[in-house]
């Protein structure tokens, strides 16, 4: 069985049939480790909980985001303590899963948010800090992490 270790920025119902909803599934099927911690989960909770982003998905309520945490977090591998390691000045928000990916000496850290995905090609200060310091996490979309999942199967 391959174990990989990764840290998700996942949207939950809105995204089951997707590359992201197929890595929540490696994880909850023990393929993947997927680490959480509360500031991550804290996080998630807000952004679901957003006026623009109910307006989008109506079926996204309360009570099945806290489901869907809840459910989350029953199978991952939850950190309780996350020191803070990586400060990034373009978005404060994603702090929180550079720092949980770091701790948990993730592989990866899987997302579609551009900040983050950025400090992998970016020529900032801040990028160049990240790829130094934090050699071999690397941030890279969901699909793209599917492809290195099946590259694993294959060899």
């Amino acid at each position: 069985m391959l174990f990989l270790t990764a840290i998700f920025i996942y949207k939950p119902p809105l995204v089951q049939h997707s590359p992201a909803g197929e890595c929540l599934r490696l994880a909850e099927n023990g393929i993947i480790r997927l680490y959480i911690s509360q500031d991550v989960l804290t996080e998630v909770s807000e952004v679901l909980r957003r006026p623009e982003i109910q307006d989008r998905f109506p079926d996204l309520t309360d009570k099945s985001i806290d489901l869907f945490l809840e459910k989350v977090r029953g199978f991952s591998h939850f950190i309780k303590k996350v020191p803070l390691k990586f400060r990034l000045s373009r978005d404060v928000d994603d702090e929180p899963y550079i720092n949980l990916a770091t701790r948990a000496e993730a592989d990866y850290i899987v997302s579609r948010d551009k900040d983050l995905l950025d400090l992998m090609t970016a020529y900032t200060n801040e990028a160049k800090e990240f790829r130094q310091r934090f050699r071999p996490l690397r941030v890279i979309a969901p699909f793209e992490f599917l492809k290195e999942i099946e590259k694993s199967k294959a060899s």
